[in-house]
């Protein structure tokens, strides 16, 4: 019983003083150096879509074509293109969903 007190007692001291070691890692919290959050939410990236996206993603929506896409490894989601075509917009999606199943939205 003795040895795992120690045992015990040399551990925690190992792990406590492990977390002082200068490493390869930035400091989080309030030590960061930079200012910056450590993560920037979606919420506040659509805030800064300046006039001309708001009105290229509005026009894309009314005269686009729309299509299901439907990745494995993520849920599915939608598309909206335009071009000379049906085909030539799908293409379009295909390219930028690489490995994803495009579809034409019902």
């Amino acid at each position: 019983m003795r040895h795992l007190m120690v045992l015990a007692t040399c551990t925690f001291l190992i792990a406590a003083v492990g977390q002082a070691v200068a490493g390869p890692f930035s400091p989080s919290g309030l030590a960061r150096a930079s200012g910056e959050p450590p993560v920037i939410f979606v919420q506040d990236k659509a805030r800064h879509e300046g006039l001309t996206q708001k009105v290229k993603r509005a026009w894309r929506n009314l005269t686009g074509y729309k299509f299901d896409v439907s990745c494995p490894l993520s849920a599915r989601t939608t598309c909206t293109e335009t071009g000379k075509s049906r085909n030539d917009a799908q293409a379009k999606c295909m390219s930028r969903h690489p490995i994803c199943w495009v579809t034409a939205a019902e």
